[in-house]
């Protein structure tokens, strides 16, 4: 039998995950930043921040901001509460409360699943936000929910992207 015709599970595992990979690397803008923290394994606790720091050179085209959140099956909510503080070189500031959902309407997870019972939600949070200064901005979350500390949300982060002008 010719090789075309050899086929291991191994190498097709490997096949299936290539193809996923090509197929949905298209499908969202580019990042030109995307990064997660890492959160206590003890819980999320309600005053502390995940804080992350973006360089921007760009004061001219807007960006869409995309909060992502990594959570294990056993998360005891069908939502998630943040506060999102951007704080930018100046120290000007926005606040804005997110209400993450994590699942549909019959209770299954939204997120998609690589790897077993984790789960990972990507929400837009600011469709057009123009950074109108060059330097460093600062974005911190926190969990708002009742429970502190919160249970099973292992990652957060952040995702920006610049929106190309439609002028």
């Amino acid at each position: 039998m010719g090789f075309s015709g050899w086929r291991s599970p191994r190498m097709n595992a490997f096949g299936l995950l290539l193809a996923t990979i090509l197929a949905t690397s298209g499908c969202s803008p580019s990042a030109e930043y995307d990064t997660q923290v890492l959160l206590p394994s003890d819980g999320w606790k309600e005053r502390t921040a995940a804080v992350f720091r973006f360089h921007n050179q760009d004061t001219i085209r807007a960006c869409r901001l995309w909060l992502q959140i990594r959570h294990e099956g056993d998360y005891p909510y069908r939502n998630l509460h943040a506060i999102c503080l951007v704080t930018g070189p100046a120290g000007d500031s926005s606040v804005w409360n997110s209400d993450i959902p994590l699942t549909d309407a019959e209770g299954r997870w939204l997120g998609q699943s690589a790897l077993g019972d984790l789960y990972t939600v990507v929400v837009p949070v600011q469709d057009r936000l123009v950074l109108r200064r060059k330097g460093i901005y600062t974005f911190r979350v926190m969990q708002n929910m009742r429970l502190s500390p919160l249970p099973s949300v292992v990652e957060v982060g952040w995702k920006i992207a610049r929106v190309e002008s439609t002028d």
